[in-house]
């Protein structure tokens, strides 16, 4: 008789153990859908709004986006490219006559529009401008976000066309966010000739670790979710989210890169951003605070001086 209570014992533990892993991977599932696939074209990560409705910053950001398309858009040329494992790729070429391009690279959630926020210092430079929608973002095919990973292969066919079809002879990269991540791939797995200097605006150390902290603002408890998580970025990507980490890529970092971070960014956290700096293989890097600046608003928070920033490093590399 013992032995069988204990034997229906176990057997309610172990069934109330796997259901409670089951909705754990259910959870993880929701949570990496809706943070890192988008739904549909007109959905999230579409073309059509700014990306958060009612955050004043990204709101004044995409405000202020339109209105320098709209100023610009006699200059702009509609492209498309495809990735390596099929995907239409769109990008809008803001054509000034110049021989020198610069791709602004953007963060997660954002298309070409929000990069002609960070594109007002390159006409005055001499140089043109290529905005893009990531891998699923905007125009551009595909489901998932990969943190940069297959984005980095995908940016090196741009700069490929760039340079190949459209006679580009120097090619510049600005990323923020994810963006940041993105270049310092490219800047050490595709390595060209052409490609001169590059601008890291709020660089993160892995992302992993920038995800966490989102994460935690939520209020979200870590375990197991937020590491189930990344079994199904692995499963829906077939990447890994470790090789999504410019730390490890630093070291063999070797062009010229502007370093740009805000003093109130909770998401790349300032001492983290200075081991960043630090790991730097770059013989000319340099690294700019603004005191007060948030996580991906650098710009927003002082135009002018964010502005001078690119052209005064800029016109010392090219």
């Amino acid at each position: 008789m013992l032995g069988t209570i204990l034997l229906i014992v176990g057997i309610v533990l172990g069934a109330n153990l796997l259901i409670g892993i089951i909705l754990t991977f259910i959870t993880a599932y929701i949570v990496y859908s809706k943070t890192l696939m988008r739904s549909h074209k007109r959905g999230n990560w579409g073309r059509d709004k700014c990306s958060e409705p009612g955050c004043i910053p990204l709101e004044t950001m995409w405000a202020k986006s339109l209105v320098w398309g709209e100023a610009n858009k006699g200059y702009m040329k509609k492209l498309t490219i495809k990735s390596k494992d099929g995907l239409t790729l769109y990008g809008e070429w803001f054509d000034y006559g110049f021989d020198k391009t610069v791709i602004i690279l953007p963060g997660r959630r954002e298309v070409s529009i929000y990069s002609y926020f960070y594109a007002n210092p390159y006409k005055e430079l001499g140089i043109n401008v290529l905005t893009i929608d990531q891998r699923a973002h905007g125009l551009s095919e595909g489901k998932c976000s990969t943190g940069g990973i297959k984005e980095a292969n995908d940016v090196s066919l741009w700069m490929k066309y760039l340079h190949d079809e459209l006679g580009q002879k120097e090619i510049y990269l600005h990323g923020i966010c994810v963006g940041t991540c993105c270049a310092t791939i490219v800047c050490t797995r595709y390595k060209t000739d052409y490609l001169k200097a590059v601008i890291l605006d709020s660089a993160f150390i892995s992302y992993k670790e920038i995800y966490k902290n989102h994460y935690k603002e939520g209020g979200h408890h870590m375990f197991p979710v937020f590491y189930e998580i990344w079994m199904w970025f692995r499963l829906k990507t077939g990447c890994s989210i470790n090789d999504s980490n410019p730390e490890k890529y630093m070291p063999q970092f070797d062009l010229p890169v502007l370093f740009i971070w805000g003093t109130h960014d909770v998401y790349c956290l300032p001492e983290k951003s200075k081991t960043l700096f630090e790991k730097c293989g770059s013989k000319d890097k340099q690294i700019v605070w603004f005191d007060g600046a948030e996580h991906s608003r650098v710009r927003l928070f002082d135009e002018s001086r964010y502005d001078n920033n690119v052209r005064d490093f800029l016109k010392g590399h090219m």
